[in-house]
């Protein structure tokens, strides 16, 4: 038997253990107080005549995000409890000597985590479109299948589920004759699967779009459906539907209940005796769509229901909730998605929550990297293979967690440079355009070669700046007509001010004017697809001026075209910690100029390619015995056969993998891994040595080659890949990525 200071796992589950806390509550349900267990006793902060006439449970103590005193009494009975014999020690704690085993198997709490995306299918631009569902409440339930209320059904209704499920429950095939017939196509009998409910056809615009919110609650998605039983089962279990009293009859609902789940759906009568729901969670999507809630319970795994809620301009409203019976996720594997898309025409393709103040955060250099995320130390320095100081000055550790295959030096190190084109994503507070602040302009200056020589003293504030030229820029917008959403554009420049280029501060909603007399729009409907992006530049690394170093600026301008009045505060990124909120830009980013704050960031641009090569093989050094078809012929078996390939970059911006591969009868077996090696073109990689030539060199004994139970010939493949360690904060590990490929075979000389 278990001890209860405790809740103790058996030793094959290693769940570490969990305190134990006793709860006491009153004739009426209210919660008396919560106790603590210790040494088979139970104390409680309580009168003794209150605590001689409550009921007491003892479990293990939830996880801090489920509050003890927030369970109600049905809620506990429901739970895996012990509730003890009120005896009491002298003391006047409830004492108890053992838990039951069967009690304690089931009674730990395990975390859940339950996620997935949330999609609406609507009509776009006059084509059917499927896009995230931002900023909509995800409701998360944990649903309760009570096996021992069906005591509680009603007779009469008892009755009506019985004939229910014979006429769900399939009439086994062939039926046993002498049929009356003939029936050439056999009897017409019932299908033998329950039938999924057809979902709501789409209704004519003339309906409105409060018809579509219909279709989302009522019949959104197909039942989530277990697998039926075998047909022999169900043809058991149907013989027996029809021979059993009341009695036999709740006893047979009980024992199969798993079996006939999938019935039930379609009976919404019984619902409330045999499901229970729990709201454990409340989230909101971000703005992919995505959302995670976690929770905690106990026995197996959770069976899981969502309901959703959407932010409508006039008041939030349930946007889905189809029935629990039908549409829960049972034995719900927790970390799996668990994904909705709704039809409802009222939900637009908008997605964001809107910056207080007045205020710019700078989202993204690229549509996925954070500035935060790039390295601004001129003399920053890490170790790579081959390198003592590798310097990473404007260069991003964007995805490269997963680079410890080719060195444990190289996860999440700032490794990778810019190349191709990309965006410049920012997000404007609900303060601007203001007065004083209506333009923004983006500028650039190479301060460093390829090689990080000097060109430009970055101490020098004023000196080889030139504009970006990020062509036309303009921010989409949408609105409603009818059940279909449309696009439209706010045009944000570029325009000549003052006698420069620059960009118009769009408005906090395209139904307010804009800078330079914009109208405002005047459909009620309109909405910035996204209130915290927009694209304020575009950065083009092949109109630049080379590969190196470069320094980019974003000035605030007033409606003279001047620098703008701003302090740092003005400037904000996005917080690592959590990358839908903003923190105030640190001050490597923040650069003062004649009492004015502009917006500053060193960035790595390369457009290099890697080179790669395959040599011939030699034999103790002779790299002449390899013919034009291949064939290495040898006088003894320890004879050196000598690889050599190529794989470099003038930066050492790129990944190798060489694989060496003896020819076999089934390729996905027996892989041959003696040549084999991945790494950074910095350094050597076993079992190659990099010389200053930039080429790699391994040497392999003949007999080490051909081990194995090749006798004394083999032929081998040599395939050499190598890609850059480039990105354009979106795309990573598929820039400049090319292969090749060689073969030799290996025999006696004859």
């Amino acid at each position: 038997m278990a001890k209860t200071s405790a809740a103790t796992p058996a030793a094959d589950n290693p769940v570490p253990q969990q305190k134990l806390v006793a709860l006491a509550f009153d004739r009426t349900g209210s919660l008396l107080r919560v106790g603590k267990v210790s040494s088979e006793a139970a104390y409680f902060d309580l009168d003794p005549k209150q605590l001689r006439a409550a009921r007491v449970f003892i479990l293990p103590e939830p996880a801090g995000e489920r509050d003890l005193k927030q369970l109600t009494l049905e809620q506990v009975e429901r739970l895996v409890t012990f509730e003890p014999q009120l005896r009491f020690n002298k003391e006047g704690a409830i004492v108890f000597e053992n838990i039951p085993d069967h009690i304690v198997a089931k009674w730990l709490w395990h975390r859940c985590c339950v996620r997935g995306r949330i999609t609406n299918r609507a009509s776009v631009e006059g084509q059917f479109e499927t896009y995230p569902v931002c900023n909509a409440t995800v409701h998360v339930c944990e649903v309760d299948r009570l096996w021992l209320w069906i005591e509680k059904i009603p007779p009469y209704l008892l009755e009506r589920l019985r004939e229910g499920l014979l006429e769900r429950i399939p009439v086994p095939w062939p039926w046993p004759g002498p049929w009356p017939g003939p029936f050439p196509d056999g009897p017409i009998l019932r299908d033998r699967l329950p039938e999924i409910p057809r979902p709501i056809p789409i209704p004519d615009p003339a309906f409105g779009s409060r018809a579509m919110a219909l279709v989302n609650r009522l019949a959104v998605a197909a039942p989530v459906v277990r697998a039926l039983a075998p047909t022999e089962q169900l043809t058991t279990l149907r013989y027996q539907l029809q021979q059993q009293d009341e009695v036999g009859l709740r006893r047979l609902l009980v024992e199969e209940f798993v079996t006939l789940q999938p019935y039930f759906c379609y009976f919404p009568y019984i619902w409330p005796y045999i499901y229970h729901c729990d709201h454990v969670a409340t989230v909101q999507t971000d703005n992919n769509g995505r959302y995670e809630a976690c929770f905690w319970y106990q026995k197996d795994q959770p069976d899981v229901y969502i309901w959703i809620e959407y932010p409508f301009p006039t008041g939030t409203e349930t946007v889905y909730r189809p029935s629990i019976a039908c549409h829960t996720r049972w034995d719900y594997a927790c970390g799996t998605d668990f994904d909705v898309q709704l039809h409802d025409s009222r939900i637009p393709p908008i997605c964001g929550i809107i910056l207080q103040g007045t205020s710019v955060a700078i989202r993204a250099i690229g549509h996925s990297v954070s500035p935060m995320a790039i390295q601004q130390q001129l003399t920053a320095q890490i170790p790579v293979p081959g390198i003592a100081n590798f310097r990473t000055v404007g260069l991003t550790n964007y995805a490269t967690g997963g680079l410890g295959g080719y060195s444990p030096l190289l996860v999440n190190q700032h490794l990778r440079p810019y190349t191709s084109s990309f965006p410049v994503i920012a997000q404007f507070g609900d303060g601007l355009p203001a007065t004083g602040i209506r333009y923004f302009q983006l500028q650039y200056r190479r301060t460093h070669n390829a090689a990080l020589t000097m060109l430009i003293n970055p101490a020098n504030l004023n000196s080889g700046w030139k504009p970006l030229n990020s062509g036309s820029l303009s921010r989409r917008y949408s609105i409603q007509v009818g059940l279909d959403f449309q696009y439209l554009y706010y045009e944000m420049g570029p325009f000549t001010v003052g006698g420069q280029q620059v960009y118009r501060i769009p408005p906090l909603d395209p139904q307010l004017p804009g800078v330079d007399g914009v109208p405002a729009s005047t459909d009620p409907t309109a909405r910035w697809s996204q209130y915290d992006r927009v694209q304020i530049g575009q950065i083009a690394t092949s109109q630049l001026d080379g590969n190196g170093l470069y320094e980019f600026r974003i000035r605030f301008l007033n409606a003279s075209g001047n620098l703008a009045s701003v302090n740092a505060d003005f400037f904000r990124v996005s917080d690592p910690a959590n990358p839908t909120t903003t923190m105030a830009a640190p001050a490597d980013y923040i650069c003062a100029i004649g009492g004015n704050a502009v917006f500053q960031f060193r960035l790595r641009i390369d457009n290099q390619a890697p080179t790669i090569a395959i040599e011939g093989v030699s034999l103790d050094g002779d790299d002449t015995v390899m013919t034009d078809c291949g064939f290495v012929e040898y006088d003894n078996t320890g004879q050196l056969i000598g690889i050599a390939f190529e794989a470099s970059h003038p930066q050492d911006f790129a990944l190798f993998g060489f694989n060496l591969e003896r020819g076999r009868r089934l390729a996905t077996t027996n892989h041959f891994l003696l040549g084999d090696a991945a790494g950074m073109v910095s350094g050597s990689k076993t079992p190659y040595t990099l010389g200053p030539d930039g080429k790699y060199r391994g040497s392999f004994t003949v007999s080490d080659l051909l081990a194995g139970g090749c006798g004394d010939k083999a032929a081998f493949s040599e395939v050499l890949s190598i890609v850059g360690l480039h990105t354009d904060g979106y795309n990573a590990g598929n820039f400049f990525h090319h292969s090749l490929s060689n073969a030799f075979a290996l025999g006696p000389i004859k």
